[in-house]
């Protein structure tokens, strides 16, 4: 399912004097292995995306694909490492949502901007938002729990796997949107508040659709909703929050690869080239739909401004909900 992305309008002039300097480019990039920082840890999402994709630049640029994993402070240690490297195509970064779009508005250490300081070459994939409560829930629709929220203001408990993710963000986002009061509860991980809302304690989740499929599969959860601008081919009969009532409400985590600012142009465009055919490439983009990722795909400007736009989006619903981590 595609993802929406703000579509540019300028046509860019392509200078004739690159034609040589591109064709001489192309001869020699890349003549060695490509390390790609990992801003997570080893086994999870952004790191598996990291490796699958590493299978297809391999292939169409005829070099190994180096995983370097550097986690920490929520994807900033990673980010920060990148911006240092020198730009010339042989260190990129499987960057992420809550690195380019979250964290350097909650973290202070962070220290960088991802609006100038890394080069954009490809979004990658999405992940849907999931909204969900338990199937014995009286709640079967979004108008349901704005009215349950209504009628007793923060009486309802919202879960997430830890102040700041993209799920926490996501609530808050939409109580916004919605005009409601709720209580955020932080866990230590998914896991713990899918539990937990299993067992009655917590009412409401938004988590990434892989993670709650299993339980919606078997009947120990209901899907209100789902995050994206349409329906997604894993939860097909789950309508958009945006189709019941809040028009143009859209919250994914995704996934992109990046470079330190002032990467070649030629070089960002061999890049993008081999990403591009990653992601068409039959047996990858297989093994991403089993994921339950969405892709995303796209040129080098057009993540440029869904960088800008989602750094933006995100600093806004973190100010308005007053959300500041422990440090």
């Amino acid at each position: 399912m595609a993802f929406t992305f703000l579509k540019l309008f300028a046509v860019v002039a392509v200078m004739a004097s690159t034609t040589e300097v591109g064709a001489q480019t192309k001869e020699t990039f890349p003549d060695r292995p490509i390390t790609v920082v990992v801003a997570y840890p080893a086994g999870q999402a952004v790191d598996s995306l990291a490796r699958l994709i590493g299978e297809g630049l391999t292939k169409y640029l005829g070099q190994p694909i180096i995983i370097d994993n550097k986690a920490g402070a929520g994807g900033t240690i990673g980010s920060k490492y990148l911006i240092r490297m020198p730009p010339d195509g042989y260190t990129l970064g499987m960057n992420a949502s809550g690195p380019l779009g979250i964290a350097p508005h909650l973290f202070k250490e962070a220290n960088y901007d991802p609006r100038k300081d890394f080069t954009p070459i490809m979004a990658v994939a999405a992940v849907a938002q999931t909204l969900v409560v338990s199937s014995k829930s009286n709640i079967r629709s979004v108008a349901d729990l704005i009215a349950a929220a209504n009628a007793k203001p923060n009486s309802l408990n919202f879960g997430s796997p830890g102040n700041g993710s993209t799920s926490h963000l996501t609530q808050e986002m939409f109580k916004q949107v919605a005009g409601i009061k709720m209580q955020h509860v932080p866990y230590k991980g998914g896991s713990a508040a899918l539990t937990d809302l299993l067992g009655g304690q917590i009412e409401v989740l938004f988590e990434a659709a892989p993670l709650v499929i299993p339980f919606i599969n078997r009947g120990e959860l209901r899907a209100l909703a789902v995050s994206t601008a349409n329906s997604i081919d894993t939860l097909p009969s789950v309508p958009t929050i945006a189709s019941q009532g809040l028009s143009g409400f859209e919250a994914v985590g995704w996934m992109g690869v990046v470079g330190p600012a002032n990467m070649d142009p030629v070089r960002v465009e061999i890049l993008s080239k081999a990403l591009k055919q990653t992601v068409s490439d039959p047996a990858i983009r297989a093994k991403l739909d089993s994921t339950g990722m969405l892709t995303i795909g796209g040129s080098p400007q057009e993540f440029s401004e869904f960088i800008k736009t989602e750094y933006t989006k995100w600093g806004d619903v973190i100010q308005k909900a007053g959300v500041k981590l422990e440090q």
